[in-house]
């Protein structure tokens, strides 16, 4: 059982390698510029954005990578897609305020967008494929004694959901993974 456990993610393995090496980024290029980077909080226009590295990593192990992108260091914007052929489906994204989360079998972010606001949303992945999904969104009062919450809202596969239910399902993606992407320049 070892030896063909072994076999399956040596092939796994050399899948994502062939399609590394045959792996053009600058046919997504585009697209991600145009409908998924913005200017992180504190670049001064769109035109401020620019893609630095991306790299391939399986999220879900079914032998096709994921797509992450970042921008350049002054401006910390990353993107993690899943590809489909020529399109993409974005799965998280984060800027300065945020931190990129992988799990096995899912992706996603947690950001502290201002003093007072955090948000978070989940991807969970089959076959490369959002199956389902969650997000949370809190806002605080920063200057209240209590820090007070002015609004809460959570969802599960863009249904509302109180906040037990959503915690559910965030306890079931599990642990973190350790996931460092290699990077490659983009030219």
């Amino acid at each position: 059982m070892k030896k063909v456990l072994l076999l399956i993610l040596s092939l796994l393995a050399l899948g994502c390698q062939a399609q590394e090496k045959s792996f053009d980024i600058n046919q997504y290029r585009d697209v991600i510029m145009n409908e998924y980077a913005y200017p992180p909080r504190y670049a001064k226009s769109a035109d401020d954005v620019v893609l630095k590295d991306y790299a391939l990593v399986d999220i879900d192990g079914d032998g096709k990578p994921e797509l992450w992108v970042r921008g350049d260091e002054g401006q910390d914007w990353q993107g993690v897609f899943s590809l489909d052929g020529d399109s993409l489906t974005l799965l998280a994204n984060a800027d300065v305020c945020s931190e990129i989360k992988v799990y096995k079998n899912a992706v996603g972010y947690h950001s502290y967008i201002s003093p007072g606001q955090v948000d978070e949303a989940y991807s969970v992945l089959k076959n490369s494929r959002i199956i389902s999904s969650a997000e949370m969104s809190m806002k605080f009062n920063i200057f209240s004694e209590d820090q007070e919450v002015e609004y809460e809202g959570y969802s599960i596969d863009e249904k509302e959901v109180d906040e037990d239910t959503y915690n559910e399902f965030v306890l079931k993606l599990g642990d973190t993974v350790e996931v460092t992407p290699e990077w490659k320049t983009i030219e």
